[in-house]
């Protein structure tokens, strides 16, 4: 479609189950929560990798998470299918990234969180298992959330500035 010219590179939109689905602009505490936890993930000299806003194939369609931690790099040819970590920023879609769950748990993605900036809570999902989670937990001011790779806990109230 955008070889076509039906859709500009510049739309923002996701494939989920053969729609497609329009995303919000992104606002500057969005953009800051992924700036902050980019920064938090980062490390040269590890084995794995952060993805900002970047495409993730998933069965039926594609999303794209603000935010993916990878194992290893993928080829230049070659999108990625799942993820260590995949992280949405919710200021307007909290219900929407709610849905997305299921989608993510069946790319077999480990963790998946909402970072719910309204709500000012964490919803970290865990232990995928077919299309849901087994676990779901809710982090919130004050709290220290552990990140399924070698870095420091996360401080809730610093990534929710």
């Amino acid at each position: 479609m955008y070889e076509t010219g039906i859709l500009d590179e510049h739309d923002r939109l996701e494939l989920l189950d053969g729609v497609l689905v329009e995303m919000s602009p992104i606002g500057p505490e969005h953009s800051g929560a992924v700036a902050w936890l980019t920064q938090h993930l980062s490390r040269p000299d590890r084995q794995w990798h952060v993805r900002v806003q970047d495409t993730l194939v998933i069965e039926g369609g594609f999303l794209l998470p603000d935010l993916t931690v990878i194992a290893e790099q993928p080829s230049r040819t070659r999108l990625v299918e799942t993820a260590m970590l995949a992280v949405e920023v919710a200021q307007t879609s909290q219900q929407r990234d709610a849905e997305k769950a299921q989608s993510y748990a069946r790319a077999g993605v480990r963790e998946y969180w909402i970072v719910d900036l309204v709500a000012r809570l964490v919803i970290v999902h865990g232990e995928p298992c077919e299309d849901r989670y087994r676990v779901v937990d809710s982090y919130s001011d004050g709290t220290l959330l552990d990140v399924p790779v070698d870095v420091p806990a996360i401080d809730v109230s610093a990534l929710l500035g």
